[in-house]
Protein backbone atom coordinates (compact mmCIF):
# COMPACT_ATOMS: atom_id res chain seq x y z
CA UNK A 1 0.00 0.00 0.00
CA UNK A 2 1.04 3.24 -1.25
CA UNK A 3 1.60 6.40 1.41
CA UNK A 4 1.85 9.11 -1.31
CA UNK A 5 -0.89 11.58 -0.71
CA UNK A 6 -4.11 11.98 -2.92
CA UNK A 7 -4.00 13.94 -5.36
CA UNK A 8 -6.31 17.35 -5.20
CA UNK A 9 -8.90 17.82 -7.94
CA UNK A 10 -9.34 21.37 -8.14
CA UNK A 11 -13.01 23.23 -8.78
CA UNK A 12 -13.44 24.85 -11.90
CA UNK A 13 -16.92 26.13 -11.80
CA UNK A 14 -16.63 29.98 -11.01
CA UNK A 15 -19.73 29.44 -8.32
CA UNK A 16 -21.30 26.84 -6.79
CA UNK A 17 -24.80 25.00 -8.27
CA UNK A 18 -28.18 24.84 -6.29
CA UNK A 19 -30.03 21.36 -6.66
CA UNK A 20 -32.90 21.81 -8.13
CA UNK A 21 -35.59 20.27 -10.36
CA UNK A 22 -36.98 22.84 -13.42
CA UNK A 23 -38.66 22.11 -16.32
CA UNK A 24 -37.00 23.96 -18.93
CA UNK A 25 -36.73 24.25 -22.47
CA UNK A 26 -33.54 24.18 -24.57
CA UNK A 27 -32.51 25.37 -28.25
CA UNK A 28 -29.43 23.99 -30.14
CA UNK A 29 -30.48 24.74 -33.72
CA UNK A 30 -34.04 25.83 -34.33
CA UNK A 31 -36.27 23.71 -32.61
CA UNK A 32 -37.38 24.15 -28.24
CA UNK A 33 -37.13 21.44 -26.71
CA UNK A 34 -38.15 20.46 -23.54
CA UNK A 35 -35.51 19.35 -20.30
CA UNK A 36 -35.11 19.46 -16.58
CA UNK A 37 -32.33 21.18 -15.22
CA UNK A 38 -30.78 19.45 -12.27
CA UNK A 39 -28.63 21.87 -10.85
CA UNK A 40 -27.80 25.95 -11.75
CA UNK A 41 -25.92 28.50 -10.71
CA UNK A 42 -25.63 31.91 -12.56
CA UNK A 43 -22.69 30.44 -14.66
CA UNK A 44 -24.11 27.27 -15.74
CA UNK A 45 -26.65 24.58 -15.43
CA UNK A 46 -26.81 20.88 -15.53
CA UNK A 47 -29.77 19.81 -17.92
CA UNK A 48 -31.56 16.06 -18.32
CA UNK A 49 -32.17 15.86 -22.43
CA UNK A 50 -33.32 13.38 -24.17
CA UNK A 51 -30.54 14.02 -26.95
CA UNK A 52 -26.77 13.55 -26.87
CA UNK A 53 -25.34 17.50 -27.67
CA UNK A 54 -22.58 18.24 -29.19
CA UNK A 55 -19.01 19.68 -26.84
CA UNK A 56 -18.48 23.28 -27.61
CA UNK A 57 -22.58 23.42 -29.51
CA UNK A 58 -24.12 26.58 -28.84
CA UNK A 59 -27.74 26.67 -27.08
CA UNK A 60 -30.30 28.90 -25.25
CA UNK A 61 -32.25 27.41 -22.11
CA UNK A 62 -35.14 29.74 -21.12
CA UNK A 63 -36.43 29.61 -17.42
CA UNK A 64 -40.19 30.17 -16.67
CA UNK A 65 -42.28 30.14 -13.92
CA UNK A 66 -40.72 29.50 -10.02
CA UNK A 67 -42.00 33.43 -8.97
CA UNK A 68 -39.36 34.86 -11.36
CA UNK A 69 -39.95 36.46 -14.56
CA UNK A 70 -38.91 34.08 -17.58
CA UNK A 71 -35.59 34.51 -19.30
CA UNK A 72 -33.75 32.78 -21.82
CA UNK A 73 -29.98 32.78 -21.36
CA UNK A 74 -27.21 31.54 -24.09
CA UNK A 75 -24.57 29.14 -23.29
CA UNK A 76 -22.34 26.29 -24.50
CA UNK A 77 -22.40 22.56 -24.00
CA UNK A 78 -19.55 21.96 -21.65
CA UNK A 79 -19.69 18.10 -21.98
CA UNK A 80 -22.30 15.56 -22.53
CA UNK A 81 -22.91 12.07 -21.33
CA UNK A 82 -25.20 9.31 -21.78
CA UNK A 83 -26.85 8.78 -17.95
CA UNK A 84 -29.39 5.75 -18.09
CA UNK A 85 -32.08 6.74 -20.76
CA UNK A 86 -31.22 10.00 -21.09
CA UNK A 87 -28.21 12.24 -21.21
CA UNK A 88 -27.12 14.94 -18.95
CA UNK A 89 -25.60 18.18 -19.95
CA UNK A 90 -22.91 20.56 -18.47
CA UNK A 91 -23.94 24.06 -19.84
CA UNK A 92 -21.83 27.18 -19.28
CA UNK A 93 -23.52 30.76 -19.32
CA UNK A 94 -20.96 33.59 -20.30
CA UNK A 95 -23.24 35.69 -18.73
CA UNK A 96 -25.92 36.43 -16.04
CA UNK A 97 -28.82 38.00 -16.41
CA UNK A 98 -30.50 39.69 -13.43
CA UNK A 99 -33.47 37.67 -14.04
CA UNK A 100 -31.94 34.11 -13.47
CA UNK A 101 -30.43 35.26 -9.92
CA UNK A 102 -34.44 35.84 -9.20
CA UNK A 103 -35.06 31.87 -10.25
CA UNK A 104 -32.05 31.25 -8.01
CA UNK A 105 -33.44 32.80 -5.17
CA UNK A 106 -36.52 30.88 -5.43
CA UNK A 107 -35.95 27.56 -5.74
CA UNK A 108 -36.84 26.03 -2.68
Amino acid sequence: MSDDPVPTRTNRRLTSRRACRLTVRYRAGTDWRGATAMDLSTRGCRLRVGEDLARGGAVSVAFEGEGAPPVEVPGQVIWCRREGLSYQAGIHFAAAPAALEAILTAIP
